[in-house]
């Protein structure tokens, strides 16, 4: 793998705290609009942020681009004692992969790989990507049909579809995220999601339904994204992916370049008692 420059981490740190920021946003939006406060619980942690939701696990994250998280551990676990899940322990992006800090207290171990993705100036890219999908943001009619597929692109649990709609309905409200649907035909093929900053912009949330991958669809739904960013005024784009996967070749082929990675720790439920 190529050795990144130290210039290119200290973007990929960006790229971390722009994911931080939109899954601080979400929870909290989840929070006030469904009177959650004894549900979801937000703790900074020295200069990391620390998110527990007791209802969804994949919001248990700890994010933080610097090494002091590793000596925060014994209050990251506390924080966690009181939920039913455990967490994962986003760090600090290195330039190599296999260069990430390791960790060896009890109940620590390795989770997920990530590339941070990232392009300058999105005005510089040329999203021609040749596609039988047709993309275009929904309307207020096929909301549910919005977060219907997104949950199934995703490989949601279906139990946990009645509590996610109702949650994720909110996101509507928020006046900094684009939401796009990838039609095939008549059908909804997938979906994708772009959060806004004043000039940059998070690729977010894109997924294919899974009879729609290897399809294009996920490479049409960032062309498209790439096109909105830059209608809107942003100018720089950040994303990740799981490494080596085909969401960071796709990204790569639509522009994006990988400025750094992280790999995850998970802390087990077991090991909290």
């Amino acid at each position: 793998m190529q050795v990144l420059s130290g210039q290119e981490v200290d973007v990929a740190v960006q790229a971390l705290q722009a994911v931080a920021k939109y899954d601080l946003m979400r929870v909290k939006t989840y929070e006030r609009k469904e009177n959650l406060a004894d549900r979801i619980f937000v703790s900074p942690i020295g200069s990391a942020v620390a998110l527990r939701f007791d209802d969804v696990g994949y919001f248990n994250r700890v994010y933080c681009a610097d090494e002091s998280v590793f000596a925060m551990l014994p209050k990251i676990e506390a924080f966690y004692r009181e939920g039913p899940f455990g967490c994962e322990l986003v760090g600090p992006p290195v330039a190599e992969f296999g260069n990430a800090s390791t960790i060896s207290r009890t109940g620590w171990t390795p989770a997920n790989c990530y590339a941070w993705m990232y392009a300058e100036d999105c005005r510089l890219i040329e999203p021609t990507h040749q596609t039988t999908f047709v993309i275009r943001a929904p309307e207020p009619s096929q909301r549910q049909q919005f977060l219907t597929t997104y949950l199934r692109a995703f490989d949601a649990q279906e139990e946990r579809f009645t509590a996610a709609l109702r949650n994720m309905r909110h996101l509507f409200d928020r006046p900094e995220l684009d939401f796009l649907i990838a039609w095939h035909g008549e059908k909804i093929a997938g979906v994708a999601m772009m959060m806004r900053d004043d000039r940059t912009a998070l690729l977010c949330a894109g997924a294919a339904l899974p009879e729609y991958r290897e399809m294009g669809c996920h490479g049409a739904l960032l062309a498209a994204r790439i096109r909105l960013a830059c209608e809107s005024g942003c100018r720089q784009l950040y994303s990740w992916a799981a490494l080596g996967g085909q969401s960071q070749s796709n990204m790569e082929k639509a522009g994006l370049s990988v400025v750094g990675t992280t790999t995850t720790w998970r802390l087990s439920p077991e090991s909290r008692v």
